[in-house]
């Protein structure tokens, strides 16, 4: 039984930096005094307690939810801390927790056991309580701290994916993440979207409304796509879309449903409403015989601009219309395609 009745060290400032509000732990073990000894602790410090009594019922709790921190018995029946320590770092959601080793023993083998299977830490039940606080707080602080820099890399990471101007992802990201998915995915469809006569809405209300117009188009595709699909800003005004499907009808009534809605956007600019609109084109990897993100834009600008031709001359014979070859290769230029050697070698690694 661990000791009691000794006070408890008091907080430094440090500890109580960062929101411990959601921080969350486990305490397995099979002796109820003791689970209710730690939670005790446990909460004072800002955690909120979870208790079990062995090693099978923490292995369902884990692989259900997330763990902060958590304390484990060394010897329990049906499942030791060891074995179950295996258990947590290799599942999904509590891998990266930060576990303490709760025990009996004072040897130097098993506390050396235990950090070599995946224990961050140990606690020995013969601790005063004053050294088994200190060593709660220090974990807490761990965890804390780690939890900062996690927000830090996320925001870091956002700011390096993501336009700045509309919030959706940047070209680089998504040549990136289309190319994965074309690796993994052989049914995807890649949707280009290009905003009508925006040049003219810079020269006449000015690059502040210009800006306004990109920023509520990126809403708009942000809150009507899938959290499947892919959107990005592709430069200037033009958007490019990835979809998990190879079905051209769905695809086609995705780009048209999204046309409409840019085209219901209104603006005023001193008492003057005003609209865009946008052009669509659009390719599917199962109609391409060997898929490539390169091809799969190509096949998507000549679609848009055949569109583009087919609105501004209404009145000619499409089969007049003549691709600029031109562009293919401005394309090639602009975007940042793996060389083959790259991906070779990214193959054998």
């Amino acid at each position: 039984m661990l000791p009691a009745n000794v006070p408890l060290p008091g907080r430094r400032r440090s500890d109580s930096e960062g929101d411990s509000s959601d921080l969350r732990a486990l305490i397995v073990d099979y002796d109820p005094s003791v689970r209710a000894f730690l939670a005790v602790l446990l909460r004072r410090f800002g955690f909120k307690v979870a208790q079990v009594t062995d090693g099978a019922e923490a292995v369902a709790l884990i692989d259900q939810r997330e763990f902060d921190l958590m304390v484990i018995d060394c010897e329990m029946p049906m499942m030791s801390g060891l074995e179950l320590i295996h258990r947590v770092r290799a599942s999904e959601h509590c891998r990266d927790t930060y576990a303490l080793m709760l025990t009996a023993r004072e040897d130097t083998e098993t506390k050396l056991n235990a950090l070599q299977n995946g224990f961050d830490d140990f606690i020995c039940k013969s601790l005063p309580e004053v050294e088994l606080a200190a060593t709660l707080v220090a974990a807490r602080r761990i965890i804390t701290r780690q939890h900062k820099l996690d927000s830090t890399v996320r925001e870091l990471y956002g700011l390096a994916t993501r336009d700045e101007l509309t919030g959706l992802h940047n070209r680089r990201f998504f040549f990136t993440e289309a190319e994965h998915r074309l690796a993994h995915d052989p049914a995807v469809s890649v949707v280009l979207f290009d905003l009508d006569g925006f040049k003219q809405i810079n020269d006449t209300y000015g690059h502040l409304a210009g800006d306004r117009v990109l920023r509520d188009c990126g809403a708009l595709f942000y809150r009507s796509t899938r959290q499947e699909d892919l959107i990005a800003r592709y430069g200037g005004d033009e958007f490019v879309m990835l979809v998990a499907s190879g079905v051209p009808l769905e695809i086609e009534r995705i780009a048209q449903r999204m046309a409409n809605q840019i085209a219901s956007l209104q603006w005023s600019y001193g008492g003057d409403p005003f609209h865009v609109s946008a052009c669509t084109g659009y390719a599917i990897s199962t109609l391409l015989e060997t898929p490539t993100l390169e091809l799969l834009l190509n096949a998507c600008d000549r679609d848009l601009y055949k569109n583009k031709w087919l609105r501004t001359h209404p009145d000619v014979d499409p089969s007049l219309y003549e691709y600029d070859q031109s562009r293919s290769g401005r394309l090639s230029d602009l975007i940042d395609f793996p060389a083959a050697g790259d991906k070779a070698a990214e193959q054998q690694s």
